[in-house]
């Protein structure tokens, strides 16, 4: 067998088994929103919606929600890649606060504005949001330049892993970035991303 057919053996392969995962159920986000809520308000953000990022999810389901505390309900659900890691690896499970590790972070986050990616890839790599990292454990995202932005075309119709778009960025559909620039204009205060596995 040669080596251009193993190869096309196992990305076949990969594709059916990520295919699978649209057949798992899509267990609730599992999480306290009673202490995040009052984590909110002690920090001056928004007591009306949060971001929730399980990633204790696999790849391939949605682990991207926008939470409302009104109606203690999500609201909108995307896929979202996880950094890839210096060794880019697109299966990778590590986290890291470490500046060019690529990983991505745990922990809570305030959303800042929209602005230009400081390295665009193509033409759906444009604007992110800036996140300010508010623990010991994502204290350095500024620095790290981690945002919310668009990720591959995949992340619109199919399962596949979020084939590498990720440094530590939390890369999500199209229609959610236009979910969140909705829910920014409906609150005055910045929004909680909450990142946890």
């Amino acid at each position: 067998m040669t080596k251009r057919r193993k190869i096309t053996i196992a990305v076949i392969t990969v594709i059916a088994l990520l295919g699978v995962l649209r057949l798992i159920p899509n267990r609730s986000f599992d999480i306290d929103t009673k202490e995040l809520l009052e984590y909110c308000r002690s920090k001056g953000l928004s007591d009306e919606y949060c971001i929730l990022v399980d990633f204790s999810k696999p790849q391939g389901v949605d682990r991207f929600a926008i939470y409302s505390f009104t109606d203690n309900a999500v609201i909108a659900k995307s896929l979202c890649a996880q950094g890839r890691g210096r060794e880019n690896n697109i299966f990778c499970r590590k986290f890291s606060n470490e500046i060019g590790s690529n990983y991505s972070s745990l922990g809570h986050y305030q959303i800042g504005r929209l602005r230009p990616m400081s390295h665009p890839i193509l033409w759906f790599f444009n604007d992110g949001y800036e996140v300010h990292g508010l623990d010991s454990t994502n204290s350095n995202a500024y620095e790290r330049a981690i945002l919310i932005h668009n990720g591959n075309a995949c992340f619109e119709t199919y399962p596949l892993p979020c084939i590498p778009v990720s440094q530590g960025c939390f890369a999500v559909s199209t229609a959610m970035m236009r979910k969140i620039a909705e829910i920014k204009k409906l609150t005055d205060k910045p929004l909680l991303l909450y990142a946890y596995r």
